[in-house]
């Protein structure tokens, strides 16, 4: 008897802490309520379904921090209690719970990160997650905007509904200078400032002369834009006609690497390995190409510093061919313009730099594989189309950010362009396009 009773109070709390598992539920109706008003006021938690889940209960916990913070007498704790409810309902506080703020999230926090990315105020991606770092963009675009429109101002890091409204507009109003406020109209009026990359350079490939840059002797990461030394100094070192044997090298690399794929003890010409390296951007085929060349990676490394150094790159230092991220790995956007103009200057160099289709031939391991880049600027359909770009070479990571170096020729004036540090391709698309339209204004060409 005992022993049933025992049985009995174990199934009773077993239920219990079920039904406490379980979500809270409000009265169905009044929290169906209380969602759809959440879902008005920008809040995106989902489906109006009367259940208490974890994003109806974050925005819950929001709206209270806002409310309690401006002396309504609540608590953060996520629960709808009548109370709450009751303040979320009431029209004339729908301008405070719009405001953003740590915890926030959705498709207006991803368009202010947007803008602040745009007014170089935030280095991230616009992920749509109000965290630390898009608290301190805000911090600082408040900071920035106090003196011009302090009436509008509030210095806590939040972006209230006027202050949304504010950086949603045009800000070159208040002279300020940054990516969001330029005007493509106006090309010659280009700094700098204009552009989204951390790091840029823009040169005459003809004269060198260098007619824009931005940090352009800052040591920056350049993730796969090593290739192009990588393909310099090899050219200097192979035949590119000779039949190679791919070395066990080629699968010695990072584990989220960029592939071809080629494979250890694969057979095909260092020319369709150099090709595909570059194509694909293909970390198994730069270790391949650094240990034919040099008998190892570490060597070829060094073999790519003494072809830095002869070109007169001196802020540049590579540890290996591929451009994975590595302590002691680093050159600068002018050192990157610095090589690509060198190696325009060769003829299979810009021959497989300016290549967007290519196939490779059969080997004994797989079938013909054809290659192909299809980035914006080369697609006539897209809004970041640049006719007259070609080439030369890409590369990302997410502590390098997007990097490209890039070359235009139109009118007899060749540019070659390089940035570094970019939060995304298309802001280095927007860059690329600003800064060729800025270089054919200066050499008196554009238009003609």
């Amino acid at each position: 008897m005992r022993f049933q009773r025992r049985r009995i109070m174990c199934a009773v709390l077993a239920f219990c802490l079920v039904l406490l598992s379980l979500p809270a539920r409000a009265e169905e109706t009044d929290l169906k309520a209380l969602q759809k008003r959440l879902l008005a006021l920008g809040y995106e938690i989902g489906e109006a379904d009367g259940i208490l889940g974890e994003k109806t209960s974050s925005a819950v916990m929001l709206a209270q921090t806002l409310l309690a913070d401006n002396g309504f007498g609540v608590e953060p704790t996520g629960l709808p209690d009548m109370k709450t409810a009751d303040l979320i309902m009431r029209e004339e506080n729908g301008e405070l719970l719009r405001t953003l703020l740590r915890g926030s999230w959705g498709t207006r926090v991803r368009e202010a990160q947007r803008r602040l990315i745009g007014l170089n105020l935030l280095r991230d991606s616009a992920d749509g997650k109000y965290g630390a770092n898009t608290e301190a963009a805000v911090t600082a675009f408040e900071e920035q905007m106090a003196e011009l429109v302090p009436d509008r101002i509030r210095q806590d890091g939040r972006l209230s509904t006027d202050e949304y409204t504010l950086l949603s507009s045009d800000m070159s109003v208040y002279g300020i200078e940054a990516p969001a406020c330029f005007d493509d109209q106006h090309p010659e009026s280009l700094k700098g400032t204009h552009l989204y990359a951390r790091n840029a350079c823009l040169i005459n490939a003809v004269t060198g002369e260098t007619l824009l840059e931005k940090n352009a002797d800052e040591q920056a990461e350049p993730a796969s834009t090593t290739k192009i030394m990588t393909l310099l100094t090899a050219l200097s070192m192979c035949d590119p006609e000779e039949k190679i044997v791919i070395p066990d090298a080629a699968a010695d690399i990072p584990t989220d690497s960029s592939l071809v794929p080629v494979y250890p003890g694969e057979s095909m010409t260092m020319r369709d390995l150099l090709y595909a390296m570059m194509i694909r951007s293909g970390n198994d085929a730069a270790n391949a190409v650094a240990a034919l060349c040099a008998g190892s990676t570490e060597a070829f490394a060094e073999r790519m510093n003494r072809t830095a150094a002869a070109l007169g790159m001196k802020n540049s230092h590579f540890v290996n061919a591929h451009g994975y991220t590595a302590k002691g790995h680093y050159t600068t956007a002018r050192d990157l313009v610095t090589a690509a103009r060198y190696g325009l200057s060769q003829a299979l160099f810009r021959e497989i730099v300016t290549c967007l289709k290519y196939t490779l031939p059969a080997t004994e391991k797989r079938g013909p594989l054809p290659l192909s880049l299809k980035w914006e600027i080369f697609d006539p359909e897209s809004e970041y189309y640049i006719p007259h770009a070609a080439g030369i070479k890409s590369g990302y990571t997410s502590s390098a950010g997007f990097c490209y170096v890039g070359a235009y020729q139109e009118n007899g004036v060749t540019l070659i362009a390089a940035v570094m540090g970019g939060r995304g391709r298309n802001m280095a698309w927007t860059d690329l396009k600003r800064l060729f339209a800025y270089g054919m204004v200066v050499s008196g060409t554009a238009g003609k």
